[in-house]
């Protein structure tokens, strides 16, 4: 069903973090290769746990109303309750406060730590695991739930893949633009995120309970 993953792979791809990683990335002397780096490798941990679960959740038939009617409804809580405990999490967590007398470190980061930011970003967080069984629940043919997943992980790299593919085009500007975006994510991205997790949560618990029912 993807009029309920795309929305719920929107609210998973807000994420200040990454916006952070990623400029740190473009601001350096070999900013094309560690950022595409980074970005293949959060992609490819990103499609692979999203082919795995559609894969899992397909053969098994876990999505299955006839077979299973109450599996999806508790699936749906169970995920809507750890979006929900995510937004708690993130409103909880105490902005880190940069010191003026701290210069900014000049040592270029390895391939190898571009690649452990990407597995990173590429960990399934709960709205994208939701996404993933909202795919699942529209019972899809192989060609369209390939193609479901492709969409919906593409949606949920969207911070990562919007300013690497513009620096691409416009290294200068996308510079400022990300400098002034993380200003403003500085004051308001906590609260933004932990609301679109919460909405996200609560949705798929009240569309579990009803399922219940």
């Amino acid at each position: 069903m993807l009029w309920e993953a795309v929305p719920t792979a929107l609210a998973a791809s807000f994420s200040p973090t990454t916006l952070v990683i990623v400029a740190g990335l473009l601001a350096r002397e070999r900013a094309r290769l560690l950022s595409l780096t980074f970005l293949a490798a959060a992609a490819s941990l990103t499609l692979l746990i999203g082919f795995l679960v559609v894969t899992v959740l397909a053969g098994t038939e876990f999505d299955d109303r006839q077979r299973h009617p109450t599996a999806p409804p508790v699936l749906d809580i169970v995920l809507g309750a750890a979006a929900v405990a995510l937004a708690v999490v993130i409103l909880r967590r105490t902005p880190r406060v940069k010191s003026k007398d701290k210069k900014p470190s000049l040592r270029e980061p390895r391939l190898t730590t571009a690649v452990m930011l990407g597995l990173v970003v590429g960990t399934p967080s709960p709205m994208y695991l939701l996404a993933l069984h909202s795919i699942s629940q529209g019972k899809p043919t192989v060609g369209v739930g390939a193609f479901s997943v492709i969409l919906i992980a593409a949606v949920v790299l969207l911070a990562a893949e919007v300013p690497i593919l513009t620096y691409l085009i416009a290294p200068e500007r996308t510079h400022s633009t990300l400098r002034a975006a993380n200003i403003w994510l500085a004051r308001n991205g906590r609260v933004i995120a932990a609301a679109a997790a919460a909405g996200v949560g609560c949705y798929f618990m009240i569309k579990g309970i009803v399922g219940l029912l």
